[in-house]
């Protein structure tokens, strides 16, 4: 579930730098896995991160540029940052940190597992 996404982070963690694509949006996330969601050989363990989102600007033009960055790795702490990995019949809470062009626009996120996906309109 996304609690909440904001355009207005600051950066915490020890090699903190700038973002590279123009602003960092921070997705914070709460998680629950399944204790049965191992139904397959492929899946040992549930993530999200900044590389399975897509950023749509408001101007409706989709991003070409990766949202997962270096920068966007070390601006928070890993104590503020979702866990990179979630197991079966865990709760997990925390942010995703996408380095983005626009302040604004549109976040999807696309799960290739199941062939899901979901979009949220982020603040400007």
């Amino acid at each position: 579930m996304v609690n909440s996404i904001s355009n207005n982070v600051v950066c915490s963690g020890p090699y903190a730098g700038s973002s590279e694509n123009g602003v960092f949006v921070a997705v914070d996330v709460s998680v629950q896995t399944s204790p049965n969601m191992l139904n397959s050989d492929l899946i040992e363990n549930f993530n999200i991160d900044a590389g399975g989102f897509t950023a749509i600007g408001p101007d409706g033009v989709t991003s070409n540029v990766s949202p997962y960055t270096a920068a966007s790795l070390s601006c928070l702490s890993e104590a503020e940052l979702l866990p990179t990995t979630i197991g079966p019949g865990e709760n997990a809470k925390g942010k995703v940190l996408l380095d983005l062009q626009s302040p604004s626009g549109t976040l999807v996120l696309e799960d290739w597992w199941t062939d899901s996906a979901w979009e949220w309109t982020y603040p400007g």
